[in-house]
């Protein structure tokens, strides 16, 4: 084995030796990965069996609640990023709830920040699964650790340990209903939850299972293979040179299986190479990777350590630096690897590990679209002004699972600082399935990465699952504030049929010009499964003549108003039906459906519209929306209908009733997607 292989492959086997002990709990060799025909993996199984990742179901819906400012900001750069306007959703549980669902799902990360990141003020925090509390405390005591485990680091994090945030990411699913409070003083937070179209597989979470083996597999985050041990593992060992201008191949498979692991060392000096190289991956005949090295692996400044769950950089004495990344990567026939030299000068001495396990179940999950492939999709430029900074812009279905980001920019000065880094107010915004309305839509880009008050003034670290783990100023080599930042949304992941739009602002409104970088991290597919149906527009007589709409006492009102996020300049003038009293409606499906997308649009200036669901005469989940919104009054959300219900069908009846002491229904339009089959050959 060459030397520079020999070091990088030591120094994780005595990782992995040295944490073998606490890997042991809870730890089971891979079960067949045919359960995944039409799953979804819920609770700890979004940590115990990471190497499911890439599947992809057809029955979740990942929203976003947080305290989002309604008005969409302020242009004048002296008022800074007013947030917190969303405020509480509604009174009760503790005081002020921030979030509440009926029907399956599963809560997957809650952050908040207040007073640089001390929470004392907001008292106490409570949540309620299926009708029963499952924590109810304080919460600066929940995120310091003192309920124990699963509460625990880094599941729960403090503003020491998340610089400037706190969060609790244990994931908590429920089947019925969800609701989440906290006692007062409310101002930032965001709430991250799937939706799913049926309970099936799904426990109710107890705080009861401390999790063990995942505490332990989190803290060791950075250091080894977080997915469960793979016996058939092949490595593929080679030391390279990468000519200036060229590409060198690094591994090569034949046959179905799967890329588990990859990686690098890199000889001094290596902040070069870091920048000046690029990973490139191949499945089945398409890149789908073509990356800066560094940023892939979380380090898009420079050498700098970086302790994520699924990939790490680990500068050493020598001035070399190791890389690794864990990521399950399937292939059904061929997978390639090369690193592309872009510095100008020749790079040898290069050592590589890309460890493959064989697995003839990828080729039929992969061939019929219930399996995505691993895509990294990475630019870099000048930022625009009055225009998001996109993550990801796809077609097709798949889910986004995290970012890799790195800024060059300037310091500004505003009223409440004489130089703040203040492209760090930008909030992001993710759009799926062609809805006009954000399904996530943040606080700040510190927020999102889940810290907070820039970090406290740019104090570094690296979490399992977020980090700030780079931030330099013009003596270290950047022209004035830069930073690398990451975060993984593994189990909130955000889930597409047909379409993803992910994007951040730079600057509150887009108002600043830095320079950025990003590497989003997902998997996908290039076919939609969500196919379009019907359409009803529930104020045109004839529309509601040819579907059967009945909704009796409902009334017309105009609605001159906008949507929220990023096209909230353009005002939309429309009728939009009113009622407190049943409503039916008769709709097309595709017989080969796997399950039903119902769209509604609506006017969110009454917060809580609520209806009960039927389908042909069988009760579904409620249908609730605790957001409003009384300034950008246009909404879209989506309702998923289960399979069960719709399978085989080419004509259901749909009834909404509203709930009893909701807000009355509002309604302008209704639009109809088939989620077409997923192939089990």
């Amino acid at each position: 084995m060459p030397v520079a292989v020999r070091a990088v492959s030591a120094i994780f086997a005595l990782v992995l030796l040295g944490l073998a002990g606490v890997h042991a709990a809870g730890r089971t060799p891979a079960e067949p990965l045919l359960w995944a025909i039409g799953g979804k993996t819920v609770g700890w199984d979004n940590y115990r069996r990471l190497d499911r990742l890439p599947y992809l179901s057809s029955g979740i819906q990942t929203e976003q609640v947080s305290s989002f400012d309604r008005s969409g900001g302020d242009y004048d750069i002296s008022q800074g990023n007013q947030n917190g306007s969303g405020g509480c959703l509604a009174s009760g549980g503790a005081g002020c709830v921030i979030a509440e669902d009926r029907g399956a799902g599963e809560v997957d990360s809650i952050w908040f920040t207040r007073d640089g990141g001390n929470v004392s003020a907001l008292g106490a925090i409570r949540i309620e699964l299926d009708g029963k509390t499952v924590v109810d405390a304080r919460l600066q005591s929940v995120v310091d650790g003192a309920l124990g485990a699963p509460f625990v680091w880094p599941l729960v994090a403090n503003a020491a340990q998340s610089p400037g945030g706190v969060y609790i990411k244990v994931p908590m699913p429920y089947r019925e209903s969800m609701r989440i409070s906290i006692a007062t003083n409310l101002q930032y937070y965001h709430v991250g939850y799937r939706q799913f179209s049926t309970a099936d597989g799904v426990a109710t979470f107890s705080p009861a299972d401390p999790a063990l083996d995942v505490i332990a597999t989190l803290r060791a985050g950075g250091t080894a293979d977080p997915k469960p041990a793979e016996p058939a593992a092949v490595h593929n060992n080679r030391t390279v040179q990468v000519p200036a201008g060229a590409a060198t191949a690094i591994a090569e498979s034949v046959g179905p299986g799967m890329i588990s692991a990859l990686h690098l060392q890199l000889p001094a000096p290596a902040d070069q190479q870091l920048a000046g190289l690029r990973l490139q991956i191949e499945f089945d005949g398409q890149t789908t990777v073509d990356s800066p090295l560094g940023e892939f692996f979380g380090a898009g400044l420079g050498a700098e350590s970086v302790r994520s769950l699924m990939f790490a950089t680990s500068p050493q004495p020598d001035g070399s630096v190791a890389l690794s990344a864990w990521w399950p990567m399937p292939f059904a026939d061929t997978a390639r690897v090369w690193l592309v030299n872009a510095t100008g000068d020749p790079v040898s001495g290069i050592g590589s590990d890309v460890v493959t396990t064989p697995d003839p179940q990828w080729a039929p999950a992969l061939a019929g679209g219930r399996a995505g492939y691993f895509t990294a999709r990475s630019h870099a430029g000048p930022t625009v002004p009055g225009q998001d900074w996109s993550f990801a812009d796809e077609r097709g279905h798949g889910k986004f699972v995290g970012v890799s980001h790195t800024v060059r920019g300037a310091r500004t000065k505003t009223a409440f600082s004489d130089g703040a880094p203040y492209f760090l107010e930008g909030a992001e915004r993710g759009y799926t399935d062609g809805s006009a309305s954000p399904q996530w839509y943040g606080t700040g880009t510190e927020d999102f990465y889940e810290g907070g008050w820039y970090f406290k003034d740019g104090t570094r670290f690296s979490d399992p699952m977020n980090g700030h783990p780079d931030q330099r100023v013009a003596a270290g080599g950047c022209a004035d504030y830069c930073v690398a930042l990451y975060r993984l949304t593994l189990a909130e992941s955000i889930n597409y049929h047909s379409a993803l739009r992910f994007s951040i602002e730079h600057g509150k409104r887009n108002m600043v010009q830095p320079d950025y970088s990003s590497t989003a991290f997902l998997y996908t597919q290039p076919n939609a499964t969500a196919t379009s149906s019907d359409d009803i527009n529930a104020s045109d007589p004839v529309s509601r003549l040819v579907h059967g709409y009945t909704d009796d006492a409902a009334t017309d009102q105009l609605l001159i108003s906008q949507y929220e996020g990023t096209d909230d300049l353009r005002t939309i003038a429309g009728l939009v039906r009113t009622t407190a009293s049943a409503i039916t409606f008769h709709v097309q499906v595709d017989p080969d459906n796997h399950g039903v997308l119902l769209r509604r649009t609506s006017d969110q200036a009454a917060g809580y519209q609520s209806a009960d669901v039927t389908i042909d005469g069988v009760p579904a989940r409620t249908w609730l929306q605790p957001r409003s919104n009384n300034i950008h009054r246009w909404l879209d959300d989506t309702y998923l209908v289960p399979e069960t219900l719709t399978a085989g069908k080419a004509l259901i009846t749909v009834t909404l009733t509203p709930t009893p002491d909701s807000p009355p229904w509002t309604a302008s339009r209704y639009h109809v997607d088939s989620v077409t089959a997923l192939s089990d050959r």
